[in-house]
């Protein structure tokens, strides 16, 4: 009976020592790649100097013009703001303290579409939604 059971894991042991074929099996076709990941293109840095209008769905029309990489020129109506680039998760976001009339504003551009924030001479809070590229009649 001792005997067995010192038998016992030396049988266990064997049993999982492979004796037969050490082919690897391959398919008969092959499988194909899973799909490349689709990353969106990365943005082009903001052509230097060139000017682009906005309609805001409050009726603003703003002028926007790219004077570096980390600044842009804001234009509504008679005022003027330079903004500075700031971190953004997705666009383009630039901002300012004093932007127009004195006080702060943020302006958030992706592609053809922004939002935009400031606030006025009244010190009334200002947000909207802006677009470049509308074709007026």
């Amino acid at each position: 009976m001792k005997s067995a059971l010192f038998l016992l894991p030396a049988l266990a042991l064997t049993a999982c020592v492979s004796g037969g074929n050490n082919n690897i099996s391959v398919p008969a076709t092959p499988v194909p790649n899973p799909p490349a990941a689709n990353y969106p293109a990365p943005q082009q840095p903001p052509v230097v100097g060139g000017a682009t209008h906005f309609d805001c769905e409050n009726g603003l029309g703003v002028n926007i013009r790219n004077l570096s990489v980390n600044q842009i020129e804001l234009r509504l109506d008679d005022k003027t703001a330079i903004l500075n680039n700031a971190v953004a998760a997705s666009g383009e976001r630039y901002v300012s303290n004093s932007g127009l009339f004195g006080r702060g504003a943020e302006w958030h551009q992706k592609g053809s579409e922004a939002f935009f924030a400031f606030t006025d001479p009244y010190g009334n809070k200002v947000e909207t939604s802006c677009r470049s590229g509308i074709i007026r009649n």
